[in-house]
């Protein structure tokens, strides 16, 4: 119990740095962040969503618990239909659609929106993260405002909100890994992110791009000895089903969050930009005690229930390994400014 309300007031401190973040993004003043102002327009409007998740994990439940809200505020005058579990297209797919304005809304993390802004990937630097309550600062502060800078003159992405999408560990078909050496060559599926790539490559691994929905029969064919991930998408996806070992690594915790297209959205009523920006905070706060509060009882099911075999292996080899990878993405992408605002943060 004492550790479910240090949750709480983690992601409850959280939604209230986050409402000083949208005042500062949007041009609100924080009262009309944390209060729906009334729907000025008569006008109806019709947006989109996707994303790749399964509707039932944190981050859908949340994208329809906005979807939801602004339809309430806005008393139907704006509708936003949902395509969960990659109906419209893979992550990265959903981010191009994005940019090129054929889709309003997304969610996705921030290896996949590396690829369209290199410097973000600062935020998958392996053991870079402290703890959840590290990130949630450091989301919730100033960092907040760079990345959107950053994505506004690159891609004219914007970040709504910030998630919690857990910390990434590496389960494996056959191989189990109990110590970094049991790494080597193992063909591990992570995603198309260089930092990502350049992680496992100094953990002798053989990374492997591969989209998310191919996962599954790619270790049941031989193709990938196992893949990296959070446990929440791990028991959510069946993935345990394939994948019967899990090596508490805890390498990565990603940045995750809701983007949507800065044209679009700036083009909208400055009363339903409002409330957009009030929703997405709200589900915010929501979906990352949802996920907090399931982090623990997931890892549990999957041994006790799923049969999924858990080992601890001795993390200082590792991170000593990934060293290299920090010094070379800090030299090439010049990101020294955003790493302190994530170390100096407490």
């Amino acid at each position: 119990m004492q550790d479910r309300k240090l949750s709480r007031r983690m992601v409850l401190s959280g939604f209230a740095a986050g409402a000083a973040s949208v005042s500062m993004v949007w041009g609100i003043g924080r009262a009309q962040a944390q209060a729906a102002p009334a729907v000025l327009t008569n006008k109806k409007i019709r947006l989109r969503y996707g994303h790749s998740q399964p509707a039932n994990h944190s981050t859908g439940q949340a994208a329809s618990r906005f979807v939801k809200l602004v339809s309430d505020r806005t008393n139907g005058a704006v509708t936003i239909s949902l395509f969960p579990n990659n109906q419209l297209g893979t992550d990265r797919e959903l981010q191009m659609m994005i940019e090129t304005d054929q889709l309003d809304f997304t969610h996705s993390n921030s290896a996949t929106m590396g690829n369209f802004l290199p410097q973000i990937g600062v935020m998958d630097l392996p053991f870079i993260w402290r703890s959840p309550q590290h990130y949630f600062t450091v989301v919730d502060g100033p960092f907040h405002q760079e990345i959107n800078k950053l994505l506004a003159a690159k891609t004219g992405h914007r970040y709504l909100n910030w998630w919690f999408d857990g910390t990434r560990n590496v389960y494996t078909g056959k191989r189990v890994v109990n110590e970094l050496a049991d790494l080597r060559g193992l063909k591990i599926r992570a995603p198309e992110a260089k930092v990502f790539i350049d992680t496992f490559t100094a953990l002798g691994a053989n990374p492997t791009p591969l989209p998310f929905p191919e996962i599954y029969t790619a270790i049941e064919a031989g193709v990938i000895d196992g893949f990296e991930g959070s446990n929440g998408i791990v028991d959510d996806s069946k993935l345990y089903e394939v994948a019967k070992h899990r090596a508490a690594t805890g390498h990565i915790m990603v940045g995750f969050g809701m983007t949507t297209a800065g044209r679009r959205f700036d083009a909208l009523p400055k009363d339903i930009r409002e409330i957009i920006a009030t929703a997405a905070l709200e589900v915010q706060a929501f979906q990352r005690e949802l996920q907090l509060g399931a982090e623990d009882t997931i890892v549990k099911r999957m041994i006790s229930e799923r049969g999924v075999a858990n080992t601890q292996p001795d993390l200082a080899p590792f991170r000593q390994a990934v060293q290299p990878v920090h010094e070379a993405f800090h030299a090439t992408h010049h990101t020294q400014a955003l790493r302190d605002l994530i170390l100096k943060a407490t």
